[in-house]
């Protein structure tokens, strides 16, 4: 199990010399998640960066390359995410030994903000969040990655349905028919490429006027809506209403940057429906914590996803917004 595994850590020793790598203060390691990767805030004379942290077992090198490649095309690119720094070696990912277990360390500049919500006031903001997320998805399009390769839907698909084989056949039923939905759905230049992979609320940062995105640990090809449509798939399935009136400004910032026909909206809840399907068997075949990954029971947590998943009646509860047709 995933967190089974980063619990190996010497959690003083290994990420000081880790962040020896990036020549910071090790007396300045603080750990600030311990999620799917263990994240510690360092600094490095007056400037903070972020030191990310995983087993080798759990992530391959050359995965995690290809993810800060990603990253730094963005970057180079004027998009506002977090910088991805070389280490003294030259190296985007060091390998740091602990006896015989070896994890993988990469580093990043820290951005300004805290993670977004849907209580700010101020709709210019979400019509930003938008505008920012189409700059990313504008880049991406002129991406052309020539040693890396990367996962896409079907893929996570076909992962998918080996985790769910064991599931109630209830399930596995709606699982195939999302299965086919996507096989016949239509791609193009502008509306389908290398996408964040994890676009939601904890990885956007903001200021209260600026947006910046972090985590690329998970860029996949896929239909762009994926990144749209992920940061209200929490707000959808506990029914909290809250997301409803920031998505028109969102949608227009977005749309004002790749254009009317760059997402197909009348997907919008089967892209919510996938989300639930692949955080839920995800979560079930790999997390043994007492504590899911967004906090709260673990089991308890499953049990209320589970229950979104083969009662669809929460996708006629959500009220329309202009944009969704």
């Amino acid at each position: 199990m995933w967190n089974d595994v980063l619990k190996k850590i010497d959690a003083i020793n290994t990420p000081k010399q880790a962040v020896a790598r990036w020549s910071g203060d090790s007396d300045s390691v603080i750990l600030v998640s311990d999620g799917i990767n263990l994240v510690y805030r360092f600094q490095r004379g007056s400037e903070k960066y972020y030191l990310r942290i995983t087993h080798i077992s759990l992530r391959a090198e050359k995965e995690l390359l290809a993810a800060i490649s990603y990253q730094h095309h963005l970057f180079i690119k004027d998009v506002p995410v977090c910088e991805p720094v070389l280490s003294v070696n030259n190296l985007w990912s060091e390998q740091i030994f602990q006896g015989k277990e070896i994890f993988l360390a990469h580093v990043c500049r820290e951005v300004p903000g805290e993670p977004i919500t849907f209580a700010h006031k101020d709709n210019k903001l979400y019509e930003k969040w938008g505008e920012t997320l189409g700059q990313l998805h504008k880049a991406a399009q002129t991406y052309e990655p020539k040693q890396h390769r990367y996962t896409d839907w079907q893929q996570s698909l076909d992962e998918l349905t080996g985790y769910a084989q064991n599931e109630s056949q209830e399930l596995q039923s709606i699982l195939g028919e999302i299965n086919q939905y996507y096989k016949v759905r239509s791609s193009s230049l502008n509306n389908y490429g290398l996408t964040h992979g994890d676009h939601r609320e904890g990885n956007v940062l903001t200021d209260g006027k600026k947006i910046h995105m972090i985590d690329f640990d998970l860029p996949i090809y896929n239909w762009f809506l994926e990144d749209v449509a992920r940061p209200f798939f929490h707000s959808i399935i506990w029914e909290e209403p809250s997301w409803l009136k920031k998505l028109d400004p969102y949608l227009d910032g977005y749309l004002s940057t790749l254009g009317e026909n760059s997402i197909e909206l009348a997907a919008f809840t089967k892209q919510i429906q996938l989300k639930a399907l692949e955080i839920y068997l995800w979560t079930k075949n790999n997390w043994s914590s007492d504590r899911a990954p967004g906090g709260g029971n673990t089991q308890k947590w499953l049990e209320a996803v589970y229950k979104k998943i083969v009662d669809d009646t929460w996708i006629k509860k959500i009220p329309t917004a202009s944009k969704i047709k």
